[in-house]
């Protein structure tokens, strides 16, 4: 199989329980943590809102939505900010609360394999990356989750 050992620019982001390996093309900024508006007050994975270059951007914690716990805030907090990977176009970006600043990787895959651990429901796959665990985020579900509760919220704002 040829391409196998092409490089694939990646990004670790640090969370609560293990990071989260997705592309680096992903990732549109990181930003110090500011407490965002709370506009979804019945979604406790929905964290509010922030302003970003102009717009509003929902922000997310992926722990709680995948299941996970979510402590308090704490001075090592960022915010990711995120391209869409889909085509919604009501959701061109969002972010997501991180536990430190991300790291750059190039990873072959080779470098990376699956892990026998259960995956929880917002991850596409739990693997091991040079031995560390992490998980893949499934951003696509993640999206239309995302999606949906704004939606719902702005045609409520409007009544």
């Amino acid at each position: 199989m040829s391409g196998s050992h092409q490089p694939i620019s990646s990004v670790l982001m640090p969370m609560q329980q293990r990071p989260l390996l997705i592309p680096s093309a992903c990732i549109a900024g990181i930003q110090d943590y500011s407490r965002p508006e709370q506009n979804y007050p019945d979604t406790e994975w929905l964290l509010g809102d922030l302003r970003w270059r102009g717009i509003k951007i929902p922000v997310v914690s992926f722990e709680r939505l995948n299941q996970g716990r979510f402590a308090e805030f704490s001075a090592t907090n960022r915010i990711a900010i995120m391209h869409r990977t889909s085509k919604n176009d009501n959701l061109p970006f969002y972010a997501m609360v991180v536990q430190g600043v991300p790291q750059p990787l190039t990873l072959v895959r080779e470098e990376v394999r699956n892990s026998a651990e259960e995956k929880g429901p917002m991850e596409k796959h739990r693997v091991i990356l040079r031995d560390v665990p992490a998980s893949i985020p499934d951003l696509e579900l993640l999206e239309q989750k995302i999606a949906a509760v704004v939606s719902i919220s702005k045609l409520e704002a409007k009544h």
